[in-house]
């Protein structure tokens, strides 16, 4: 394996991304909806910061930060929005089957070349054209944060970059989960409607039949007749019950850790609203916590961030094995 000859493939697959009329097209549609999601959340921080400077007014979010202007950009991407996981598929849908469709494979395997390098070159390109698209949505978010004379602090700006990452990370997940069904199918329109709907499957539907799903194995919930019972009872059924539902949590939590979505959404209102975040995990909201660091919350993350990380390891690790034994003839 040379690497120098996958930058070149790779390179050379990022100019294709980045001359498609597809992948501008979406690219466009991606930061149009990503746009009005940040438009709306700048105007909710004016209007949270005029709360804060009203003395009759109280909020249990404190003063609002620049940095959660950037939840508009889960929004766009992973929230009301598809946009953002539609452009990683059509990255990656037709990067193997369009070249069997048009005969290309076995004649960039006639040169010297191994199919490693054409597996990882092409896997590479991708990502650096998702590395591209999410810079520019980024960086339009915080020239249109500047125009407004909102400054994030460098301590926002860590948390920003690691929100940039994780978005990188998540989007990258979806891409390579598409090339992987790529390795598999024979024909691009295939391909596409089959990444659709293991995308739809590790998003909506477990994240929709989570609950059903843990209800069915936890069984009927502990119950209480309340005659004729001692205090000795009563105690042991509370016991029973609060055993009961953390352990529904658990298994709950654990479902939800399996849909790709749902990790980046988590670490994503972590990342731009650490204090929603931290009073959404609290039983009560009223709660004052210090100001959140960054390595804190990140200790805090971690398994949802782990996951993140699997899915594309996970996936390329079948892709790159599935391209490697593939019969081209």
């Amino acid at each position: 394996m040379n690497v120098k000859r996958i930058i070149l493939i790779g390179y050379k697959e990022f100019q294709d991304h980045l001359t498609s009329r597809r992948f501008l097209a979406l690219l466009f549609l991606m930061l149009t909806i990503t746009g009005v999601y940040v438009f709306k959340d700048i105007g909710s921080y004016f209007e949270a910061l005029e709360r804060y400077n009203d003395p009759l007014a109280y909020s249990i979010f404190g003063l609002p930060k620049a940095m959660n202007i950037f939840e508009g950009i889960k929004s766009g991407i992973a929230g009301g929005s598809v946009f953002g996981s539609i452009i990683a598929i059509a990255l990656g849908f037709d990067l193997i089957t369009k070249e069997r469709e048009t005969g290309s494979i076995k004649a960039l395997l006639s040169v010297p070349l191994y199919r490693d390098e054409v597996i990882n070159g092409k896997a590479l390109g991708g990502i650096i054209a998702i590395v591209f698209a999410v810079t520019v949505v980024f960086v339009l978010t915080l020239g249109i944060m500047l125009v407004y004379s909102i400054v994030p602090g460098l301590d926002e700006l860590g948390f920003i970059c690691v929100f940039w990452l994780v978005t990188i990370l998540y989007l990258s997940g979806i891409f390579v989960m598409s090339v992987m069904v790529s390795s598999f199918v024979k024909t691009s329109g295939m391909s596409f409607i089959y990444s659709l709907l293991l995308f739809l499957l590790l998003t909506s539907v477990i994240y929709s039949t989570g609950n059903f799903a843990v209800d069915v194995v936890m069984g009927p919930k502990p119950s209480m007749n309340t005659e004729n019972m001692d205090m000795s009872e009563i105690d042991e059924y509370y016991e029973q019950s609060s055993a009961y539902y953390q352990r529904q949590m658990e298994l709950t939590n654990l479902v939800f850790y399996v849909s790709i979505d749902n990790n980046y959404r988590k670490v994503a209102i972590a990342l731009t609203k650490p204090e929603y975040y931290l009073k959404s995990q609290s039983d009560d909201m009223s709660t004052d916590y210090p100001e959140p660091e960054l390595f804190d919350m990140l200790g805090r993350l971690w398994g949802y961030i782990l996951f993140l990380i699997a899915y594309p390891v996970i996936f390329f690790g079948i892709a790159y094995v599935r391209f490697m034994r593939m019969d081209l003839r």
